[in-house]
């Protein structure tokens, strides 16, 4: 595991992109206390009400891909990429170069929204440590975390269509169509 190296992650109907954690906090050094001590940060996007509730109710799944709405971004502090993969989750590790890491941490840094002292505005947080915070952009069934995950992949160069992308079987196929397959 080197530091031109990130990850695509899929766990149930959410993807992510885990991307090494020193990356992410030059671009945004106010995760600092999100990531301490952490080698990576997994990184996801979503409806702002629905991502990381814990009052995930069929209500609000509909109203997140029925209506547009706020969304939010996630990071979660990862200190070993085995022990976060679990028998509902499946992990890929894509190699490339520092340069495309840090387009992809450009990327998802683009999509925190800061207040006034240029911080991330926090919105909630998970017992895991999972951290959520106010997000640019606009989450509904056509623009959804799948859609932004390969976005991020693209731009790592794989080859996929974001636009195309709603589901995260369709991700992952993107990913295997690359020639990645999931990790042991």
């Amino acid at each position: 595991m080197s530091a031109s190296q990130l990850y695509f992650f899929r766990d149930g109907i959410h993807t992510h992109l885990v991307v090494p954690s020193a990356a992410l906090l030059r671009a945004i050094p106010e995760l600092e206390a999100q990531l301490k001590g952490a080698t990576w940060a997994r990184i996801g996007w979503g409806d702002y009400l629905y991502y990381g509730s814990t009052q995930q109710s069929l209500m609000l799944g509909l109203r997140a891909l029925l209506l547009p709405t706020r969304a939010t971004i996630a990071v979660l502090g990862i200190h070993d990429i085995n022990a976060r993969t679990s028998a509902t989750s499946r992990a890929y590790s894509i190699e490339t170069n520092l340069g495309t890491i840090e387009a992809v941490v450009t990327f998802v840094s683009r999509h925190f929204k800061l207040d006034r002292q240029n911080q991330p505005i926090k919105v909630r947080d998970k017992p895991c440590g999972e951290v959520f915070f106010h997000s640019r952009g606009i989450y509904m069934f056509i623009n959804t975390c799948n859609n932004w995950t390969s976005r991020g992949l693209r731009i790592a160069g794989l080859r996929c269509r974001p636009l195309l992308n709603f589901f995260p079987g369709q991700v992952e196929q993107s990913v295997r169509r690359n020639g990645y397959l999931p990790m042991p």
